[in-house]
């Protein structure tokens, strides 16, 4: 490695490093106490980060060394990959990073101390979703699901704004629109994305079609209104990104009175991974003023890694947690050897598939009576229950994805669009869900990942598909996940150890011995 080389690498760990951490910290303070002071902070720490990055200088040195291929090391060359990445990400002047992190501010403000209203009463958003899970009385549910739209009005057009922004940006680079930059940016080809969603579509159309009818069925008959009578205020979840029970188990009774940190800590524990420093450093339990959201967060590469949740003791809170945890310990276990700007995931679908795999245990035979302690007599006959939801689960939410990521596509090649009726037209075909009659609301700007996370949601998706390519080799190779040591070391050695060392594609290969492929997921949920 010439000297040139190593010496941009070491100026860009040590000036980004200070930044970075200044940037994390600032955003936690904004999660966990929703002050507009805070979110001052955490906007002028994140325009901070982009004008660093930002820089035409760097930027070009980093596409040189790119270009000229001047690392011979490995770990050298996904370095100045890397830097040239995030640069190109960050490629703005002043004005537009200036806009940026404003009309992000004001959203990460609504969003964050947003509390919806019904009949004078302000609500959670833990509050709506146990009206919209529980309640079998339409008028309640219907109230409910209004009101967690109410934040949609208030940012729609701040949204709308913000990605002519980002669009402006991306077009000076000769993109397209920002779509298609984030996902170049992010080592994701779009044409292949596109024809791996268009097969997840039609290989799932068929079985969610059977399993909608089902849903439908068991729907009509607990709100006594026939099925052409349902609206998505009938399905349980705002979005119907989840699916509502329709089996005959409430699997929240077997977590009440339980403690989701307690029953977290033996789950890792069983893999020999160690959470209880990431749960002292967390923020677990609501309040006012909170995001009422959930993340893991990552504050210096160097061992400082929290989780924001809004723990409650039911089955949706566990499985978020052990979620969470998932992308904490994947920070936690990266090799501390590696250089600095290695210390990440390989990449975002890489920590998910991560935190898919731990949070779909609350849905496994062996965890359910090992870890929850549920009776041998009924553990059979939930695990068969909780088996089905989990292929539920899986259909209901690759159809959903297939909502938000082609709203996206389509959402940036023209925010001035009548994107109300794009939604609705979106969701009607992917979901199959009857739209609201003479619903003229911007009912996606209540999704928060549309503003704040963009361009996002297909990494779920494929982080779907990478966990179960890990399931069937920690199978195959260990004898499973709950209780065995010799998984938690699979998973570490294979997965979290490598931090960004590999593009994503290669290190899903170099961890399970193939490329990522589909049908350990498609095996799942036909």
């Amino acid at each position: 490695m010439s000297q040139a080389l190593r010496t941009f690498i070491q100026d860009v760990e040590t000036e980004l490093k200070p930044l970075h951490i200044n940037e994390t910290h600032a955003i936690w303070e904004a999660a966990t106490t929703g002050t507009p002071e805070a979110n001052e902070r955490a906007k002028k720490s994140q325009a901070a980060v982009l004008r660093f990055w930002a820089d035409m200088d760097r930027f070009t040195a980093a596409k040189q060394f790119l270009e000229e291929g001047m690392a011979e090391e490995p770990q050298d060359a996904r370095q100045i990959q890397l830097i040239y990445l995030s640069a190109a990400k960050s490629q703005q002047d002043e004005e537009t990073i200036d806009k940026t992190t404003q009309l992000e501010k004001e959203i990460r403000q609504a969003y964050t101390n947003y509390r919806a209203q019904i009949e004078g009463e302000s609500l959670s958003n833990n509050d709506l979703a146990k009206i919209l899970a529980k309640s079998d009385n339409s008028d309640k549910v219907h109230q409910a699901w209004e009101a967690s739209k109410q934040i949609g009005p208030e940012v729609a057009e701040i949204i709308r704004e913000l990605a002519k922004v980002r669009n402006q940006a991306a077009r000076k680079q000769g993109y397209r629109d920002f779509f298609q930059k984030s996902l170049v940016l992010n080592e994701i080809e779009e044409d292949h994305l596109a024809r791996l969603f268009l097969e997840l579509e039609e290989v799932t159309s068929e079985p969610f079609k059977q399993l909608k009818a089902e849903i439908d069925h068991a729907r009509a008959e607990r709100f006594g209104i026939t099925e052409k009578e349902l609206y998505p205020w009938h399905y349980g979840d705002p979005f119907f990104q989840s699916p509502p029970e329709i089996y005959d188990l409430d699997m929240d009774e077997y977590f009440a009175e339980k403690n989701p940190t307690v029953i977290a800590t033996i789950t890792y524990d069983g893999i020999g991974i160690e959470v209880r420093d990431i749960l002292e450093r967390s923020d677990l339990y609501p309040r006012p003023g909170k995001d009422q959201y959930a993340f893991s967060l990552d504050l210096d590469r160097e061992g400082d890694i929290r989780t924001l949740n809004n723990l409650e003791p039911n089955h949706c809170w566990n499985t978020t947690l052990l979620h969470e945890l998932g992308h904490a310990i994947y920070n936690k276990y990266i090799d501390r050897h590696l250089p600095w700007l290695l210390r990440i995931p390989s990449h975002s679908l890489s920590t998910e598939a991560v935190a898919l795999l731990m949070g779909s245990l609350t849905n496994d035979r062996d965890w359910l009576s090992q870890i929850l302690r549920v009776p041998e007599a009924q553990a059979d006959l939930i695990a068969q229950i909780a088996a089905a939801r989990e292929r539920a689960g899986g259909l209901t939410f690759t159809r959903w994805c297939l909502v938000i990521t082609n709203f996206e596509r389509e959402f940036y090649a023209d925010p001035e669009q009548d994107l109300n009726t794009l939604w609705w037209d979106l969701v009607e075909h992917f979901q199959f869900l009857h739209r609201p009659q003479g619903r003229n609301a911007p009912d996606w700007a209540s999704k928060i990942h549309i503003a704040l996370f963009p361009v996002y949601y297909q990494n779920y998706e494929l982080g779907h598909l990478m966990t179960a390519q890990l399931r069937f080799y920690l199978q195959q190779e260990v004898g499973g996940l709950v209780g065995k040591r010799q998984a938690g070391e699979w998973l570490v050695e294979r997965v979290l150890r490598q931090g960004a060392k590999e593009d994503w594609a290669k290190h899903i290969e170099t961890a399970t011995g193939e490329p990522l492929n589909m049908r350990y997921f498609v095996k799942t949920v036909m």
